[in-house]
């Protein structure tokens, strides 16, 4: 790789001599300072409908330079050379030379027609004395604009510089206009406008004629963009030194659309429907509802986690497509120095012919691969799962997308709500997209315009907006309620989770069946309460019953609430969520005035 290079631009000069019939001749000496090998520069200077640029030439104090040097950017040619392409908005011209750690000085010429505009009563050239396209900025800049003769300072002959923001001063001389510049910032523009009485010309060969008179006009065009500039600031001082009313606005702007959509979308879609249904409690569960749809119902959701995932294997159990022996763990404790015997359940196969849903298919699945063909106790189950968690990380998303499908298959939800969200979203972020590209485009950092700031303040809102929509679809209950049907059922299941976090303190009969104490477990398992179903059981179940459950099991200790399922079903939840998670996952008139920007010529150009 070669050395790194640079240059930058210390100084430009540029003088114009408007002719008799209009045209301009051009003569710009451009300083640069180069930090490494160059050989190579260019000039791009827009050209507008009706302009035109010819006699180019460039040179090198007393040397001129040979026309018919390659016009590619970053070309070679013999150095000494240069040439001149027309590309899709103006003239390039190319130059070449042999230039190292040093500073040189180049003269472009060229003669400008059709730039000045000659009115009735005056003659006006607005000139871009420096374009904006150039990549880096320059140290100082002089210009001057020769009359085609010396004529009296009268009010027709007008000088301006702009834009206001560039430190920079004219003056205005019988014979010329002058410019003076410095610290001209990267991609700025310099305006020089001179505006003379049009007798001074003797043809307008070289320049575009327009009927009627000019000098009001331009006089009041370049007072309207003073006005423009200082409105702009005044309007930004107002907005600074009123900072709470301007935050209060864009809070306003940035969250009030948003918040009456989801106002709305809540009102139309969200809010749940009356039933008549006034029970506090349902002593047994309400439907055959399986236990992996119930909590997603209550949350308003599709998707399950860990404790539908175990109480689906509690369920399996209590059907016979598994068979649980209680047995005794021996669990060790400080490092080994005391040990603890603790309830466990030793699992096997049972009916394989068992029928299961398609959901509880996965889970079968993962439990077969675990139990295998001489069992497995519940308290490996987590380092087994862990062992192949590649393929059990697959069953549990299949399990977890099943579940979704049985969800939308029985029809509980309405979604509509989603939809509008969705519209909204998207709307915000296209008025985002576009009024910050709009806004940021044209955005003058060194004297900001005051729509400018509006417009990237109004797309910071709209994507304020975006964002506030997007975090409300993430809130389900906002845009999506039960169907009717949907209600009514989770209105039912709601009574009965009350009824087991409540049952340890009612006084109500127990259930009469172990079957019922054993859904009561399974359904407790899936809403996360299954400690309250086992306290329940440790006061109101009678021991025939419990005698003969393999789900609830007194501890050696004698304590029914830390039996098997103690092995604490809370902890066993929540190792299956992390064991079965996909591998590697893890929680002037003397200076410049008004903003300018209607002059031709500019451009910008560069070197290598």
């Amino acid at each position: 790789m070669g050395a790194a290079k640079s240059y930058s631009l210390p100084h430009a000069d540029v003088g114009v001599q408007i002719q008799p019939d209009g045209s301009l001749l051009v003569r710009e000496q451009i300083t640069f300072d180069f930090s490494g090998s160059f050989s190579g520069a260019n000039r791009d200077i827009p050209v507008r409908k009706g302009e035109s640029i010819d006699h180019v030439s460039v040179s090198e104090g007393s040397n001129r330079y040979r026309s018919g040097g390659n016009t590619d950017l970053g070309g070679f040619a013999l150095p000494g050379s240069f040439g001149v392409a027309r590309i899709h908005n103006g003239v390039r011209i190319v130059w070449h030379y042999s230039a190292g750690n040093e500073r040189r000085t180049f003269t472009l010429s060229y003669r400008f027609r059709g730039l000045a505009v000659a009115y009735d009563d005056v003659v006006d050239v607005n000139l871009n004395v420096w374009g904006d396209d150039w990549p880096t900025g320059l140290g100082a800049l002089t210009a001057a604009m020769q009359l085609p003769r010396a004529t009296d300072l009268s009010p027709s002959y007008r000088v301006w510089g702009s834009p206001v923001w560039v430190r920079g001063t004219v003056a205005r001389l019988p014979d010329r206009a002058k410019l003076q510049a410095a610290l001209i910032p990267a991609h700025q523009f310099v305006e020089l406008r001179v505006v003379f009485p049009r007798s001074l010309l003797t043809s307008t060969a070289g320049a575009q004629v327009r009927s009627g008179s000019g000098l009001q006009r331009i006089v009041a065009s370049e007072a309207a963009s003073q006005r423009a500039f200082e409105r702009d600031r005044e309007q930004i001082d107002d907005a600074k030194r009123h900072l709470g009313r301007t935050i209060l606005s864009l809070l306003l702007l940035g969250l009030g659309p948003a918040l009456a959509l989801m106002a709305l979308v809540w009102l139309l879609y969200g809010r749940e429907r009356k039933t008549e249904y006034d029970r506090e409690y349902e002593q047994a569960p309400p439907a055959d509802t399986e236990p992996a749809l119930v909590p997603p119902l209550l949350r308003q959701e599709t998707t399950p986690g860990s404790n539908e995932f175990t109480a689906t294997l509690f369920d399996l159990i209590r059907r016979g497509r598994y068979k649980a022996t209680p047995v005794t763990t021996e669990r060790k404790l400080w490092g080994g120095l005391r040990h603890e015997d603790l309830a466990d359940l030793q699992l096997t196969l049972g009916d394989t012919n068992l029928q299961l849903t398609e959901f509880e298919q996965p889970v079968a699945k993962v439990v077969d691969s675990v139990v295998g063909e001489e069992g497995e106790r519940l308290t490996e189950f987590r380092e087994r799962i862990e062992g192949d968690r590649a393929s059990n990380s697959k069953r549990f998303t299949s399990f977890k997308e099943k579940v979704t499908s049985a969800i939308r298959a029985r029809g509980w939800y309405s979604t509509g709500g989603g939809r509008l969200l969705a519209v909204g979203i998207g709307v915000f972020a296209l008025a985002a997209i576009l009024l910050l590209w709009i806004g940021i485009d044209g955005f003058r950092s060194a004297a900001p315009r005051w729509s400018d700031v509006v417009t990237v303040a109004l797309g910071g809102c709209a994507a304020a907006n975006g964002a506030s929509l997007i975090f409300a679809a993430t809130r389900v209950p906002l845009w999506r309620r039960r169907t009717g049907t949907g209600q009514a059922e989770a209105e039912r299941w709601e009574a009965f989770r009350r009824y087991l976090t409540d049952f340890p303190r009612l006084q109500e009969a127990p259930p009469a069946t172990l079957e019922l104490w054993e859904r009561y477990l399974v359904y407790g398992i899936a809403f996360g309460i299954a400690e309250r179903v086992l306290q329940g059981a440790h006061l109101h179940m009678p021991e025939a019953l419990h005698d003969q459950s393999s789900l609830y099991w007194i501890t050696p200790n004698g304590d029914l609430g830390s039996g098997p399922t103690a092995l604490a079903i809370g902890d066993l939840s929540s190792g299956f969520g992390s064991a079965l998670a996909p591998p590697g996952s893890s929680g002037s008139g003397g200076g410049f005035s008004g903003g300018g920007g209607g002059g031709g010529g500019g451009g910008g150009g560069g070197a290598w």
